[in-house]
């Protein structure tokens, strides 16, 4: 028995599902929610990203799944040998750890925004009342680069995830 790979395996699929589940509701459900609440909605985001540790959570995750993914992925390929990555089920695990590393990327931006969006909720409540113009241009500026963030990311974690489930079956 590999203790090794079963352990890596346990620590790649929980933080996987942790990090994809969280993304799909978060895109699929949750931000059309608080967008449909109109300032409640907003104030909630605000909470969440700012209030709670669910970035840092989500960030933990994806860490995990793609740094137990490239030490999987070593193992599986003999070390990068090019004969087993010229298979179906190498190139299959390529293109879904492609997929995860730039969904990671995607999701560095996705927090950045997120907080820059809070620090702007907390100026606005602190001065009391409603935006102005200028900061209710900027906050929708940030709600629509967070949604065009959050949905192609929300898509290279379905090719991730189909990747990952079917390349042992891929073969050529």
């Amino acid at each position: 028995m590999d203790y090794y790979v079963i352990v890596l395996r346990i620590i790649h699929i929980l933080g996987g599902v942790f990090w994809a589940g969280g993304a799909f509701a978060l895109i699929g459900f949750v931000s059309p929610a608080a967008a449909q609440a109109g300032p409640a909605g907003a104030k909630f985001m605000q909470r969440l990203n700012m209030g709670t540790r669910w970035n840092m959570a989500i960030s933990a995750a994806a860490g995990l799944a793609i740094l137990s993914g490239l030490l999987l992925y070593w193992r599986a390929s003999g070390g990068l040998r090019p004969e087993w990555l010229s298979t179906g089920t190498g190139i299959t695990f390529t293109i879904g750890g492609l997929s995860a590393v730039i969904a990671l990327g995607l999701g560095f931006q996705v927090g950045g925004v997120s907080r820059r969006m809070g620090e702007l909720g907390q100026q606005i409540e602190a001065a009391g009342g409603p935006p102005s113009p200028e900061n209710a241009a900027k906050l929708a500026a940030f709600q629509a680069r967070l949604q065009s963030l959050g949905t192609l990311t929300a898509v290279l974690l379905v090719i991730t995830v189909l990747a990952m489930a079917g390349a042992r079956y891929v073969s050529f």
